[in-house]
């Protein structure tokens, strides 16, 4: 039972990424998870418990990515960082921010989840100004990476640009440690 509701989150975390929520049906989901329409009602009672799900997906993606890299001295962590966003620059611009996107469009929204996906973001927000301000760096530079990273989100996804996204990270890397 618990496969199958990982399997129906998974696809519905891929669909309201690439999709939206707005853009999502329940049906959708189901084609997606290959599950049918009415068992997808036996693990989510509603949609709202289905968007609470993948959100709650979200929240444990960060924290597996802060906690893989949180023995990495300041330097090391941020280079691990911008590796892992070069990881899948085609992720990077079908999808736009694994954190980002859903929290901004559940605000859209005015969905009740809203505020718990802002929370979310605040606390990548935070691990990202955290590690470059303690870099001999200008103040304030914590949040121009982190803002300069969700930039090269948007404008490389609305621009379909692999290229776009890998260029403006890899010379924030540049900045930020110099190699």
């Amino acid at each position: 039972m618990r496969g199958k509701r990982i399997q129906i989150i998974n696809a519905a975390l891929k669909r309201f990424r690439g999709f939206g929520i707005g853009g999502t049906t329940l049906q959708d989901v189901a084609e997606a998870s290959q599950v049918p329409l009415g068992n997808l009602y036996y693990y989510f009672k509603s949609r709202d418990d289905l968007i609470l799900a993948v959100l709650e997906e979200c929240e444990r993606e960060l924290t597996a990515l802060l906690t893989q890299l949180a023995p990495l001295p300041s330097a090391a962590w941020l280079a691990a960082y911008f590796d892992w966003l070069l990881a899948d620059p085609e992720a990077a611009i079908q999808l736009g921010c694994p954190f980002g996107s859903l929290a901004t469009e559940l605000r859209a929204l005015g969905h009740p989840a809203a505020p718990r996906a802002a929370e979310t973001v605040q606390t990548y927000l935070m691990a990202v100004k955290t590690q470059v301000e303690s870099l001999p760096l200008p103040a304030g530079t914590g949040e121009d990476v982190f803002l300069t990273v969700q930039g090269a989100y948007v404008v490389s996804r609305v621009s379909a640009d692999t290229t776009l996204f890998r260029t403006s990270i890899e010379r924030l890397r540049w900045r930020t440690l110099g190699s």
